[in-house]
């Protein structure tokens, strides 16, 4: 038997069932196989979350600025993948799910990018925002933005941002669904916008008096946000205008990071974590850093129904058993340790710095002890 001769919708088959790793090997074994790997239709199935590991900031080699390195928790082992240009260790990750990186290039325009099938998907311009003005020479190339924080107001001029520094700015966190919806938390003032591929300009959420901190699509396709007091909204994305309902009350205002997850059997935790900050500076950066340099305290509240209601009830120390979290700029996870064995539950994994580029740490984690 020709193994590359397989029907196209058997391979399909096999490969949605197995590792990432496996995955990618079948890449290597003929084109026919290797075109299957790079289709959207046969990502590999949910497995051990593997970790983007830190760029080199000083390579300087096609390969090493075009190639990104994860490490399979599974395996104990790292993987170098080939990726699409623009060079992914000069784009700024502000998302994960689902298989998918939302990063910015030097133009701070965002792609969905997925490192397995190395498939790429340009999302709507950032100047369909209206507060975004871009500026150009002759040619057509972009030379700055403007961007109007003061939005009609004349009186507040506009700011003005190298063309791969205002995604330093504008950006604050993504999450796509697994039919491509992007749900984009952006400044000035930590609101919402979405757009799918295709989209010609990012649809903006008008909730002027909310001040965004997460989101997560649901297990059902939902697309849920999390306000800074703890107040969760569900959207509906497919209407004419986007619509909310509340499902989950505020918690009260704490100045710390804050998390939405969802559990496997569907009930939302939010997590709420401190951490000593340690200001430090990098020649390669362009901008001053923050380095989480100690989580002193992190809380675990799940939403629970009760005699009034919907409330957010706090965690015991025992209460995640058979379950690890992780958290940081990706969208955040829950994974089952029986599942995945190789994590320790009751956990919480942190992303253990924020430098920045893709070529800093992206989705590094180190484990927290003592969590909950």
């Amino acid at each position: 038997m020709d193994w590359s001769e397989l029907p196209h919708d058997l391979l399909g088959s096999i490969l949605e069932r197995l590792p990432v790793a496996d995955h990618h090997r079948c890449g290597l074994v003929c084109s026919s196989w290797r075109s299957a790997t790079k289709s959207n239709l046969f990502a590999p199935a949910a497995q051990s979350p593997w970790l983007m590991l830190p760029f080199n900031p000083r390579a300087t080699s096609p390969s090493a600025k075009s190639s990104a390195q994860f490490y399979s928790l599974s395996e104990r082992k790292v993987y170098r993948i080939p990726l699409p240009d623009p060079p992914v260790s000069d784009r700024l990750c502000i998302g994960s799910s689902h298989g998918w990186l939302i990063a910015a290039d030097e133009t701070s325009e965002l792609h969905l990018l997925n490192p397995i099938t190395r498939a790429q998907l340009p999302l709507p311009s950032i100047t369909t925002f209206p507060f975004v003005e871009a500026l150009r020479d002759r040619k057509g190339h972009i030379t700055s933005y403007n961007l109007y924080l003061g939005g009609d107001d004349d009186d507040f001029a506009p700011e003005s941002f190298a063309p791969d520094q205002l995604r330093y700015f504008f950006y604050e966190k993504a999450v796509v669904s697994s039919d491509h919806t992007v749900m984009l938390i952006h400044n000035p003032l930590f609101k919402l916008a979405f757009a799918q591929p295709g989209d010609e300009e990012w649809t903006m959420v008008d909730t002027p008096s909310s001040y965004w901190v997460d989101a997560i699509f649901s297990s059902s396709g939902q697309c849920c946000t999390l306000e800074s007091t703890g107040r969760v909204e569900a959207w509906d994305l497919h209407g004419p205008l986007p619509t909310s309902a509340i499902v989950a009350p505020s918690l009260g205002y704490s100045d710390c990071s804050k998390y939405l997850v969802e559990l496997p059997a569907g009930q939302l935790l939010q997590v709420r974590r401190w951490r000593d900050p340690l200001r430090l500076g990098c020649s390669w950066e362009p901008r001053p850093l923050y380095v989480e340099h100690t989580t002193t305290r992190v809380e675990v509240f799940e939403l629970r129904l009760g005699r009034n209601g919907w409330a957010w009830v706090r965690e015991q120390k025992e209460g995640l058993t058979g379950f690890a979290l992780f958290l940081g700029k990706n969208g955040s996870l829950c994974v089952s340790t029986r599942e995945c064995p190789e994590l320790k539950g009751n956990c919480v994994y942190l992303r253990t710095t924020a430098l920045g580029r893709l070529r800093g740490v992206t989705m590094w984690f180190r484990m927290l002890e003592c969590l909950i």
